[in-house]
């Protein structure tokens, strides 16, 4: 293999790098969802599944226990210093589970439940290596989600979506470029990683191109759709650019006059009816 900067890392060796042992048991626990209240229309579940390296995975499940029969299911990926239980998820996750949908979300690595310590941007984007080993537990993580979510009843194994934001999209394209099951994926002022400096090791290199959603935009061969803001400073313009233009057909990409952190709500609005033409239609 050429380890050469921009060379292309073998698909079968992405494949083993985010592999799991897909007969290793869930282990699945759920109960309420602790101060959780949506109202008599909406139910919240929490649940927790093992996942690679023996990690606990904490997650919400929310849908309308009114509605009859398996409906889709769409996964959310919170942003980087937040949580599963934070409104910048959960907002949009109740709006789409009241129109039906049933909405799953985690703690990814480090963050949520799972954090070990405080959790700032600065610390997030220094260290190449350990960022490249969440992505690699956020991605699998999200592969046992879904191995979980298929085996309730409320979910329609063949209308599987995802929904990223910033950090959580970053994370997730792995996961949806590799599994299959993700028919329609949304990434929220996500994309390619930035470049490195020319001090750069070949270690650090390696580290980032096997988790640049760049990498993984290639096999994403199903409806996705980049929403990018042309104020954005953290997810610049280009490289969400670059990101989609990765992207094989078909693909759809959605600018709007927002930066990164004044993305919400007004950056939502292309989210649900992208969602809804391809997992309802």
């Amino acid at each position: 293999m050429d380890d050469g900067p921009g060379a292309e890392i073998p698909v079968a060796l992405l494949r083993q790098f985010y592999a799991y042992d897909r007969d290793l048991p869930l282990e699945a626990e759920t109960s309420p969802a602790p101060g959780l209240d949506f109202g008599p229309g909406l139910r919240a579940e929490r649940f927790e599944i093992t996942s690679v390296h023996d990690a606990r995975v904490p997650g919400l499940v929310l849908w309308d226990p009114a509605r009859e029969g398996p409906r889709p299911a769409v996964l959310v990926a919170h942003p980087a210093t937040l949580g599963k239980s934070d409104d910048y998820v959960l907002w949009p996750a109740q709006e789409w589970a009241g129109r039906g949908a049933v909405c799953v979300l985690i703690d990814q690595a480090g963050h949520g439940e799972r954090a070990t310590r405080p959790i700032t941007m600065e610390d997030f984007l220094r260290y190449p290596q350990r960022r490249a080993a969440m992505t690699q537990q956020t991605a699998v993580d999200w592969m046992r989600a879904l191995d979980y979510a298929v085996t309730r009843p409320e979910v329609d194994a063949e209308r599987v979506g995802f929904v990223g934001f910033s950090m959580g999209g970053m994370r997730g394209a792995p996961f949806v470029g590799l599994d299959g099951r993700v028919g329609a994926a949304v990434f929220c002022i996500s994309g390619a990683a930035r470049p490195l400096p020319a001090a750069a090791g070949e270690a650090e290199r390696l580290a980032q191109r096997i988790t640049d959603p760049a990498t993984f935009a290639p096999l994403m061969d199903r409806p996705t759709l980049v929403v990018a803001g042309r104020g954005d400073d953290v997810v610049p313009p280009e490289s969400a650019q670059r990101f989609f233009e990765a992207m094989p057909e078909p693909r759809e990409i959605d600018w709007g006059p927002y930066g990164h952190w004044d993305f919400m709500p007004a950056g939502l609005s292309p989210v649900w009816p992208f969602i809804e033409r391809h997992l309802f239609g």
